[in-house]
């Protein structure tokens, strides 16, 4: 029954996809570990909501990632839930009722995540994490992803929002993006190099005005941030990232993937190629 004191998110059949995806590894994954008892693997997802999800094709209940995370099988040893909406993590709190393997965060995710959480899961700490960031949009900060590489323990799966981008910050005239987008879009990005990604010189100068410049498509910034992951978070395997497309086939986010593991990247590439829309 739907809790009438709360309305569930209703999610696309895109967000059905990798709800999907991330279930799968992440049965996967706690099995890679499983004969390695002594090694703690943990379940972190940055903006959890409240559990559940209403389908926008059926109208129907579907579990969110936190349930779906907590039913995989070998177990993870803990999970972290995070969630700036309270009504969110009420809800949540109410799914995981009795369960001392979990703990639920109501406020910014960037925050506890940087501040609290991952700084503790390392590599020397004999402990590993997969973890989920599927911000609301770019709501994201670089630092969540460069602590995530650098700690050399994190499997990471990230919502690369391009359409939100592409409302927000990449606009055909740069001159007439708000400060607030650009500020999102340096945020995300971790620099303003980005602009120089976006943005390319137009072969054509203008005498007066110098060279106009010209907004690249989805490939080139998707492929200069998988770089990025690699050679400035520090992350070794950063897969070709899944576009996801709405029923117009518009490309609304890319999935990414990254890890330090190559099996990690032979078992992602098996599974995004059965979901390639």
């Amino acid at each position: 029954m739907t809790d009438e004191a709360f309305k569930f998110d209703e999610v696309g059949y895109w967000s059905e996809l990798k709800l999907e995806i991330v279930e799968k590894y992440g049965s996967a994954y706690t099995t890679a570990f499983r004969n390695f008892p002594k090694l703690k693997k943990y379940y972190v997802d940055g903006f959890s909501g409240a559990g559940v999800h209403l389908s926008k094709r059926t109208k129907e209940e579907i579990e969110g990632s936190p349930a779906r995370a907590l039913k995989v099988s070998p177990s993870f040893d803990g999970f972290y839930f995070i969630d700036m909406d309270a009504d969110k993590t009420a809800h949540l709190k109410k799914l995981c009722e009795g369960r001392a393997d979990v703990t639920i965060h109501t406020g910014d995710a960037n925050l506890y995540l940087t501040k609290q959480l991952l700084p503790t899961i390392q590599f020397k700490n004999f402990n590993r994490a997969l973890c989920l960031l599927d911000p609301y949009g770019l709501h994201l900060d670089w630092e969540v992803l460069l602590q995530a590489g650098q700690s050399k323990a994190i499997d990471m799966f990230l919502n690369f929002p391009v359409m939100d981008m592409n409302r927000n910050a990449f606009w055909r005239n740069p001159e007439q993006v708000p400060h607030d987008g650009l500020g999102r879009m340096t945020r995300f990005w971790g620099d303003e190099s980005w602009k120089t990604v976006a943005y390319a010189e137009s072969p054509q100068h203008n005498l007066f005005s110098g060279p106009d410049l010209i907004k690249q498509g989805n490939d080139a910034i998707v492929a200069a941030f998988r770089e990025r992951l690699k050679k400035v978070a520090g992350f070794s395997f950063v897969p070709e990232p899944l576009p996801m497309k709405n029923s117009n086939k518009a490309v609304v986010y890319y999935l990414f993937f990254a890890s330090q593991k190559p099996v990690a990247e032979k078992i992602i590439d098996d599974i995004f190629k059965k979901y390639k829309m």
